[in-house]
């Protein structure tokens, strides 16, 4: 802990850290320096506990069970996330809070960037790469292709409260050559493909699914949309999971042992 002249703690800011799909080496430089620096870190996900292994040996590390928010709406700092992160920053130590991929790629159920502004605690957001971005970039995978692929599309599929009213934009997309990412959508895949099927969205277009991105049991594997019920059987994709869909997609290369020889999707056919 640093202090003051008057011995009063010097505040630093809340870091909130993103670690990217969970293998250390995906972590960014500056990423890698503040987790090394800090002296707290919090963390929700296990799927950041890899980064933990460039923290200092003395930091105090803590894993903060999830729980449904059930303050008052915008009450700053109702989670026990949020009541560490403020005391510790009083304490005047480095506090870093991990979070997944690239932290604000999808939202939390409490902003924790505004509820620090509420609480006038000063804080610094640091990207990581998402699963996505790191899976398109080990298998050489071109999500977008000029004049032909020009948007790229993610969407968070672990809840529909919508009828699917979502999906169906999303199937147009598709229609225009646009590529759509599916996060955590596992469970509600049979659903969404059923619904691009009812908008005209054809079942040979071809469908990546990358399991684990980034770890050491990463696998891959690759369907069209109309056998994606097979792929699902197999049992080799673990969560999480992220799925490429569309009719550009080419898997262009791949880690080692994750698919075999001469199994790649190019110009939209699987070969």
């Amino acid at each position: 802990m640093e202090r003051t002249m008057n011995g009063e703690p010097v505040h630093h800011p809340v870091s909130i850290v993103g670690t990217g799909p969970g293998d250390p080496d995906l972590l960014t430089v500056r990423a890698a320096r503040i987790i090394g620096n800090a002296e707290v870190i919090l963390y929700d996900c296990p799927t950041v506990e890899p980064a933990l292994c460039i923290a200092s040996p003395s930091a105090t590390v803590r894993f903060i069970e999830r729980v449904r928010h059930d303050g008052p709406s915008g009450q700053a700092g109702s989670s026990r996330m949020l009541r560490l992160m403020r005391e510790f920053f009083y304490e005047g130590l480095r506090v870093v809070r991990l979070r997944a991929g690239d932290p604000l790629l999808f939202g939390s159920p409490e902003d924790e960037c505004l509820a620090l502004g509420s609480m006038h605690i000063p804080f610094e957001v640091v990207p990581g790469l998402s699963a996505g971005a790191a899976a398109a970039a080990g298998y050489a995978m071109p999500v977008s292709e000029k004049y032909q692929s020009d948007s790229v599309t993610s969407l968070i599929a672990n809840e529909i409260t919508d009828d699917f009213a979502l999906v169906r934009d999303a199937a147009k997309l598709i229609r225009h050559g646009s590529t759509i990412v599916l996060y955590m959508a596992t469970r509600n895949l049979s659903g969404i493909f059923r619904v691009f099927a009812e908008e005209g969205v054809p079942s040979c277009v071809p469908v990546v699914a990358v399991a684990r991105s980034g770890w050491p049991d990463e696998a891959c594997g690759l369907a069209t949309m109309g056998d994606i019920a097979g792929l699902l059987a197999s049992g080799k994709l673990r969560e999480p999971v992220v799925y490429f869909i569309g009719r550009h997609l080419g898997v262009r290369n791949s880690p080692e042992g994750v698919l075999p020889p001469g199994v790649l999707v190019s110009n939209g056919f699987i070969r």
